[in-house]
């Protein structure tokens, strides 16, 4: 199989819709990659309805898991959506990576930033309500 760095957006959206990109390449930047086309394609809202509904139905039939964490989905938009706004208009998703190494190497902080608490650690179920002001500093 060809990396995921080799598929378009639109590839890779189908590849993890229909469950046929293999577990192996469902990576952290994989999955940031999938909210950011579903921001861009849909808009925060949307997408974050639309990164859940596919993330989990990946989760069931393609890693035969229940491990699925809405709320750890929910911030990887939340998180994204912010650092995209305070990118240039349009940044790919390559230069947001680059111009904020955080989101790759240091997610797990952000998350605890975002919602005060380790969602990792407490694997809670239930959605935090409403999109709260995000504390980062640049």
């Amino acid at each position: 199989m060809i990396s995921t760095n080799e598929l378009t957006d639109n590839e890779l959206l189908k590849r993890i819709e229909n469950c046929t990109l293999s577990p192996s390449f469902l990576t952290h930047e994989v999955l940031l990659r999938l909210s950011y086309i579903l921001i861009k394609k849909y808009g925060i809202d949307e997408a974050i309805n639309k990164t859940a509904e596919i993330k989990e139905n990946y989760f069931i039939n393609a890693l035969n898991s229940n491990k699925f964490n809405r709320t750890l989905t929910r911030a990887y938009t939340e998180i994204l959506y912010y650092f995209m706004q305070n990118s240039p208009k349009n940044a790919s998703f390559e230069k947001i990576l680059r111009d904020f190494p955080r989101l790759r190497y240091n997610f797990k902080n952000l998350v605890k930033t975002h919602y005060g608490y380790d969602i990792l650690k407490e694997h809670r179920k239930e959605e935090p309500s409403g999109m709260k002001p995000i504390l980062f500093t640049f």
